[in-house]
C-alpha cells in the first residue's frame, strides 16, 4: 500500500491532530529506549531511580541524561515532522521547506542580529517578571520549568572538549534542527492554512512553542524569538535560515552559561541593556534588530 501523501488532502486540524499522535507516542518510544540505551552504558536508571535526577554533580548521571536527551529530541521532534511531510505531500523535502537553501550572507546577516538583540531579549525578559500571577498558578506552571532549567544547567557540565562537544551537539545544534523542522516546516505551515493568514498562524505557532517549553519566565522572550524564526520562514521559504537563526540563539546560550560556570565573563549577559545606565545599549539593540530583520526580509525576497 502506497502511504506517501495519502493524507494530502485532509483538514489542516486533522494534520495537526495526526502529528500530535505521532509525535506523543514517538516522544514514549525514544525517551524510553534513550534511558535503556544510558543505562546500559552508564550503569544510571533515569527514570527508575528517584534519586538520579537530585544527583546532578555526578558525571554518570549527567551523560545519561544527555544520551536521554539525545533519543528524546530526536524521537519528539525530529522523526515526526519527516513522517508528516510523508503522509501530507509527494515532496517531503519541498513541504518542509528544505528544497531551498540559503547564502552566506543571510548567515551571517541572521547571526549577527542573534548577537544584537540579546539586551532586547533582556528587556522582554524584565517585562515578563513584572507579569503578577496567583501564587497558585505561578507554583503549577514554575515547577516543570524550574526542574527543565535545573537540567539543562547540569547537561552544560563537562571538563573535556567531547563532553562540551556533546552538550554543544544535545543543547544546541539537535533543538535547532528538530524543533524548526516541527514547529515551523510543519505546524506553522498548518496554522496559516488553518487561519488563511500567515501572521496569525506565526503568532499562533509561536504561542504553541513558547508554551511547550514550559518556563513561565522566559514566556515572552520566547514567543518573540517564536515569531522571528517564524517570519524568518515566511520571507525566505527555507527552513534552513531560522534553524541557522535558532541554533545560533542556543549556541550564544550555552556559551554564556558556560562562560559563568567558568567564571571567564567579566559581565553578567542577563543584565546586558537593562542594568542601571545601559538605556543607549538597549536603544540601540532595538534599532538594530529591527534594521536587520529589515534587511533579511529584503534579501530573503530578494533570493526567494
Amino acid at each position: 500500500m502506497q502511504f506517501k501523501a495519502i493524507l494530502a488532502a485532509r483538514e489542516p486540524y486533522r494534520k495537526f491532530l495526526i502529528l500530535v499522535g505521532i509525535a506523543m507516542i514517538l516522544a514514549v518510544v525514544s525517551s524510553t529506549l534513550g534511558a535503556l540505551i544510558a543505562q546500559l552504558i552508564t550503569g544510571i536508571d533515569i527514570f527508575g531511580s528517584a534519586s538520579a535526577l537530585s544527583d546532578l554533580n555526578n558525571p554518570k548521571v549527567v551523560f545519561a541524561l544527555k544520551i536521554t536527551q539525545l533519543f528524546s529530541a530526536i524521537g519528539t521532534f525530529f522523526i515526526p515532522p519527516v513522517i508528516a511531510a510523508y503522509l501530507f505531500s509527494d515532496n517531503i523535502k519541498e513541504y518542509l521547506g528544505a528544497n531551498k537553501s540559503i547564502d552566506v550572507q543571510q548567515i551571517i546577516i541572521v547571526s549577527i542580529l542573534i548577537l544584537m538583540i540579546q539586551p532586547f531579549v533582556n528587556w522582554m525578559s524584565l517585562i515578563n517578571a513584572g507579569i503578577n500571577l496567583p501564587d497558585w498558578l505561578k507554583a503549577l506552571l514554575n515547577s516543570p520549568g524550574n526542574s527543565a532549567q535545573k537540567i539543562g544547567e547540569a547537561l552544560m557540565k563537562g571538563d573535556s572538549f567531547m563532553s562540551l562537544l556533546f552538550s554543544c551537539i544535545v543543547i544546541s545544534i539537535i533543538p535547532a534542527v528538530s524543533e524548526e523542522l516541527i514547529f515551523r516546516g510543519v505546524i506553522q505551515k498548518l496554522f496559516i492554512d488553518l487561519a488563511k493568514n500567515k501572521h496569525f498562524g506565526i503568532i499562533l505557532t509561536a504561542t504553541l512553542f513558547s508554551a511547550m517549553h514550559m518556563d513561565v519566565a522566559g514566556f515572552i522572550p520566547r514567543f518573540a524569538l517564536g515569531a522571528m524564526l517564524g517570519y524568518l520562514y515566511v520571507w525566505s521559504g527555507s527552513i534552513y535560515l531560522p534553524i541557522v537563526a535558532h541554533f545560533a540563539n542556543n549556541l550564544l546560550a550555552f556559551l554564556m552559561e558556560l562562560g559563568k560556570n567558568k567564571n571567564a565573563l567579566s559581565f553578567d549577559p542577563d543584565r546586558l541593556g537593562i542594568a542601571s545606565g545601559q538605556e543607549m545599549v538597549l536603544g540601540a539593540s532595538v534599532f538594530l534588530t529591527w534594521g536587520l530583520l529589515f534587511l533579511i526580509r529584503k534579501i530573503s525576497i530578494q533570493n526567494k
